[in-house]
């Protein structure tokens, strides 16, 4: 078989896949609209684990609940009930011999106010958004500077949760 490879161990740094099979990460719009996860992200992650996924990255998670909203049920990891919640997420995984990364999000310029409560959407630069056609407010340094520690707060509440690491959505 040309792909018998794809069947067998792999590594990322420590940690051991079962396979080399990878769900990367995509926005299934299925959490609640505060980010908790919920039954139906659940079942939708772990029918994926029960197929033979080797590694399942999640949809965009935020980590700022005030500007960082990306989708409207987007899962979060930014506030300390989260750990629970994806805590069942990653054992549901975790029964099938799946490795979960949690992917830690902020959308910057690609967001629209009406995600946000109808606030200025903000950015590294005050520069239009060709996608969403909003105009950002710059982030002061103080804000980059709680939005890089919102980032480490959500892998610390990811590692609670047992996840196998987390991935940096740093396109925005």
């Amino acid at each position: 078989m040309a792909l018998k490879k794809l069947f067998t161990q792999g590594k990322i740094g420590p940690m051991t896949l079962k396979n080399r099979i990878f769900m990367t990460a995509m926005g299934v719009n299925l959490a609640e609209a505060n980010g908790d996860v919920n039954d139906d992200l659940i079942a939708y992650y772990e029918a994926r684990a029960k197929g033979g996924t080797g590694l399942i990255i999640t949809e965009i998670t935020q980590v700022d609940p005030v500007y960082g909203v990306g989708l409207p049920n987007q899962m979060g990891a930014y506030d300390l009930r989260h750990i629970a919640k994806i805590g069942r997420l990653v054992d549901a995984v975790h029964k099938y011999d799946t490795k979960i990364l949690v992917q830690l999000h902020h959308p910057g310029r690609e967001t629209t106010g009406s995600l946000i409560g109808g606030r200025q959407i903000v950015a590294p630069s005050a520069v239009m958004c060709k996608v969403t056609k909003e105009m950002p407010r710059a982030l002061t340094t103080e804000e980059c500077e709680g939005l890089a520690k919102a980032f480490i707060k959500g892998a610390v509440i990811s590692q609670k949760a047992g996840a196998d690491g987390v991935e940096l959505h740093a396109a925005h």
